[in-house]
């Protein structure tokens, strides 16, 4: 078994075309620089499946007083098995081999690779989170189960009965005391190394910062600002983009705009926010392919015959979160009308 990061994996590479293609995938997504990946699964079934069963930590043992000549009352802790599949993401892209000779300074196919890399990686970022783990009619499961799904009902589930309404600079500071309260709930619940959000909360976020005289920015990472609350990251998750009748279709990762009934009453503008530990042996960490470097490349030789060439990158990944308490969700913070 293996631990590493796609940053530890990338130091190793001899092959600097392959490197480059690691470091856009970094450079796009905060959680693929922070979340180790486990290399531990091998294919089963005669290569056709890609499983990883394993136990959740749910629920702690008890301890307790007792008298003289009186036992304990037996307990447990409880584990749940689970199962998590590696799903296949990846795209790939078509090139007539004269355009890529007459390219000159546009180097059109890097161009096109860099954006499929964003592609895939938006599509990691939405399974983390929305990721519905349903066996199809063939018995495979083309995604893997997601923080909202895992976390449903659990006691690290927070606020899943009221609303935090920051929705307006005035609600914004009535609030701000009572928001901040819950979030440093969340962080130490669950002993945090990260807080996954879309854009917008992190705008709310810095806001309530002001209010309270509390600065959230601090060092810069691929020449952007870090923003993070005692050390706790705040990871922006951003958009999944689809295309639609020709036009591209954002879809906030960690939604927003989302309508609940709380209390009986229809409340609209809601989003959350998750929180996780990085633990490959106690939290929430990745998993990947036994021996594998979590993304691959193949890319043409335009020397060779063919006047159509292709290239593809793909990535070979689930998510699996070992232990409840070490993951939670903030529900129900209104951001909008």
């Amino acid at each position: 078994m293996a631990v590493m990061t796609l940053e530890e994996i990338k130091k190793g590479m001899a092959d600097k075309v392959f490197e480059k293609i690691v470091d856009i995938f970094l450079r796009e997504s905060t959680v693929l620089q922070s979340i180790p990946f486990d290399d531990c699964v091998s294919a089963s079934g005669g290569g056709s499946t890609m499983k990883y069963k394993y136990l959740r930590k749910v629920l702690p043992a008890t301890a307790e007083f007792r008298k003289l000549n009186a036992s304990y009352t037996a307990s447990a802790a409880t584990k749940q098995e689970c199962e998590a599949a590696l799903t296949i993401m990846g795209g790939s892209v078509q090139m007539d081999r004269v355009l890529n000779k007459v390219a000159g300074h546009w180097d059109n196919l890097a161009w096109q690779i860099e954006e499929h890399i964003k592609s895939v990686v938006s599509l990691f970022h939405y399974t983390l989170i929305n990721g519905d783990a349903v066996t199809t009619a063939s018995g495979e499961h083309p995604q893997f189960e997601g923080l909202d799904s895992m976390l449903a009902g659990n006691s690290t589930e927070f606020n899943a009965g009221k609303v935090i309404d920051l929705s307006d600079i005035v609600k914004t500071k009535a609030n701000a005391d009572e928001f901040y309260e819950a979030l440093t709930l969340l962080i130490k619940e669950t002993d945090a190394d990260a807080l996954m959000m879309n854009t917008d909360m992190i705008a709310k976020i810095q806001t309530v910062a002001r209010t309270l005289g509390y600065k959230t920015e601090s060092e810069e990472a691929f020449g952007k600002k870090v923003v993070s609350m005692d050390g706790i990251r705040f990871m922006d998750l951003k958009n999944h983009y689809t295309v639609e009748s020709n036009k591209a279709v954002a879809n906030a990762v960690v939604k927003k705009g989302i309508t609940r009934t709380i209390g009986e009453k229809e409340t609209t503008g809601l989003t959350d926010i998750y929180a996780v530990r990085f633990d490959v042996n106690d939290g929430f960490h990745g998993i990947s392919l036994s021996g594998s470097s979590v993304i691959d490349q193949y890319l043409p030789d335009f020397s060779k015959p063919g006047t159509v060439k292709e290239a593809e990158v793909e990535m070979i990944a689930a998510t699996v979160l070992k232990n409840t308490q070490h993951a939670g969700v903030l529900r129900n913070v209104k951001i909008s009308a």
